[in-house]
C-alpha cells in the first residue's frame, strides 16, 4: 500500500515548454522596456516577474489568439503602466503625451535603440505598423512643439 503521505504528494505542474521558451526569447527585452517605464530596477523584477505570471495564466488563450506576441505585450503593457503610475517619478514622458502603443514603438526604438524588425516582434505587429505607429508619434509631438508652452 505504501505511504499514506505519498498519495496526497503532487508534483508540481510543470511549465509548458513553448511557454518558457517564449519567456526565454523575450525576458531580456521585457526588463529593459520595464526599467525604462519604471525606472527602479527591484520594481522592474517584480513587475516582469508579475506580467510573466499573467502571460503564464493566460497561455492557452495568448496561443488561440490572432497573434501571441501581442496578446503578451498587452499583458506586460498594463502590468508595467501600472507599475509605473504607482512609482512616483517613473512616468515615461512618451506615455504621458502619447497612446500606449504609439509611445511603446518611441520607447523601443528610439529610447532603447531596438532595430525596427526586433521592436515590431516584440509588439506583435509588422514592420509597417511600428513605422506608422513612429510618424504618428512625430507628428504628435511636431503639434506640441508648435503649440509652446501654455500660458494661463
Amino acid at each position: 500500500m505504501g505511504d499514506p503521505g505519498l498519495r496526497d504528494h503532487q508534483p508540481a505542474p510543470r511549465e509548458p515548454l513553448d511557454y518558457l521558451a517564449f519567456r526565454e526569447l523575450v525576458h531580456d527585452a521585457y526588463t529593459r522596456y520595464a526599467q525604462a517605464r519604471i525606472g527602479q530596477m527591484p520594481l522592474t523584477r517584480i513587475a516582469v516577474n508579475t506580467a510573466f505570471a499573467a502571460i503564464r495564466q493566460a497561455w492557452p488563450r495568448t496561443l488561440s489568439s490572432a497573434s501571441a506576441p501581442q496578446t503578451a505585450w498587452r499583458l506586460l503593457r498594463q502590468t508595467v503602466t501600472c507599475y509605473a503610475d504607482a512609482t512616483p517619478g517613473a512616468a515615461s514622458i512618451v506615455h504621458c503625451i502619447l497612446d500606449h502603443a504609439t509611445a511603446d514603438a518611441v520607447l523601443l526604438h528610439r529610447r532603447l535603440g531596438m532595430p525596427l524588425r526586433q521592436a515590431a516582434d516584440l509588439m506583435g505587429v509588422d514592420n509597417s505598423a511600428v513605422r506608422a505607429l513612429l510618424v504618428r508619434a512625430d507628428r504628435a509631438l511636431d503639434c506640441l512643439a508648435e503649440e509652446g508652452p501654455r500660458t494661463t
